[in-house]
């Protein structure tokens, strides 16, 4: 299955270790394009809103209720894990988690 960017998919995270994002969840995929070996770049959702200042709430515009958590983004591959994709993103959330994304992994001089 070919999956793109801005697609919320329902996805195993397992295995994981620490404080990762765990367990079969919906995720956002951010790239278009899979990278080799058929991965995609994915930010968790959670139900668990904790509040930390890099979240991103879902609003009523999705049935996926939660918050996107850019800061646990993830390289992987959607077909070997069943990920199947149930909505997409409205443009200007996904282009917020982006944002959140670079700025996270700019050069700060």
């Amino acid at each position: 299955m070919t999956f793109h960017r801005g697609d919320i998919v329902k996805v195993d995270f397992n295995p994981t270790k620490g404080h990762e994002q765990k367990n079969y969840r919906p995720a956002v995929v951010m790239n278009d394009i899979p990278l080799p070996g058929n991965i995609n770049l994915c930010v968790p959702i959670t139900t668990k809103n904790k509040t930390y200042p890099l979240e991103i709430e879902l609003d009523s515009r999705t049935i996926t209720q939660g918050v996107m958590l850019p800061f646990q983004i993830r390289a992987i591959d959607l077909n070997s894990r069943n990920a199947k994709v149930i909505e997409v993103l409205p443009d200007d959330l996904l282009e917020i988690c982006a944002d959140y994304i670079k700025r996270a992994t700019e050069k700060i001089s």
